[in-house]
């Protein structure tokens, strides 16, 4: 990693650990300054995460992703621009969402430090399939689709809190400063609605690129294109329970906790066919 792409991750890291306790004060106090400087930091924290990727690309001449520490940086992104595209389009914003999305995009962006610093060696031969456009265009769409569904996995933790809450009849505390249940559900449904897509997009680039790239058929066994199918049904019977039998309330937030655990089998899984180095 070059110098200054080290500086710009370490302040952009910084910057989202700031947003992370402005949004988490805010959730507790509903003090309107906090929620405006955590946003601040959360934009200033993309803005520089976004210069970091181009150094890379730039020194390196390939994709942010030819690495598991790099993929993790980029997941980080993913995950807080997700969560600016959502302040900038909902009114009321969600900022009780970014008490959980700042704290995931710290932890990733940290997380792929560790990573990078474990084991720095450089990518392989087999990281160069990473750079080509199919095999682009794949790992970007589980990118995001994996950023907006770790947010809609955020929607389901609020929901499930406020539920239990509100079954025990305390309406003070925190239950009063969460969105009402009815709006966490909604948009916890339109993030997915948005990330299966991408989810679906992804998947079908990859496995374009494994069969029209010497694997003759190989693939379909592969740990984690197995874990990736579970991951689409699970989301698959979750908009289609949701759409078809409108399936609402604790159940259906069950079924998100139990995808973002599939999705990150999927995610960290260790295959021989996606290795990276």
């Amino acid at each position: 990693m070059s110098g200054p792409e080290a500086l710009l991750l370490i302040a952009a890291a910084a910057l989202y650990l700031l947003a992370s306790a402005g949004y988490g004060a805010h959730l507790l106090l509903r003090h309107p300054p906090l929620a405006v400087g955590a946003r601040t930091a959360t934009v200033a924290a993309v803005v520089l995460h976004t210069l970091a990727i181009g150094v890379h690309c730039a020194v390196t001449r390939r994709t942010p992703f030819t690495t598991p520490a790099a993929t993790l940086s980029a997941t980080a992104w993913a995950v807080a621009l997700a969560y600016l595209a959502l302040e900038w389009r909902l009114r009321p914003r969600p900022t009780a969402l970014g008490a959980f999305a700042l704290p995931a995009a710290f932890l990733c962006l940290f997380a792929g430090a560790a990573l990078r610093a474990s084991s720095p060696s450089a990518p392989t031969a087999s990281a160069r399939l990473l750079d080509t456009n199919l095999i682009s265009l794949h790992v970007l769409a589980l990118l995001f689709a994996f950023g907006l569904l770790v947010l809609a996995f955020g929607c389901a933790g609020l929901y499930l809190a406020q539920h239990r809450v509100l079954k025990r009849k305390r309406a003070g505390g925190l239950f009063g400063k969460l969105p009402p249940l009815a709006s966490i559900d909604q948009l916890a449904f339109t993030l997915v609605a948005f990330a299966f897509p991408l989810l679906t997009v992804g998947l079908a680039a990859g496995a374009i690129a494994a069969a029209t790239g010497g694997q003759h058929g190989r693939w379909l066994a592969d740990q984690k294109v197995l874990a990736s199918a579970v991951t689409w049904l699970v989301y698959g019977l979750y908009l289609a329970l949701h759409v078809a039998a409108g399936w609402r309330g604790p159940r259906a937030n069950y079924l998100l906790l139990g995808g973002l655990l599939a999705a990150l089998v999927t995610y960290f899984v260790p295959t021989q066919l996606h290795q990276f180095g």
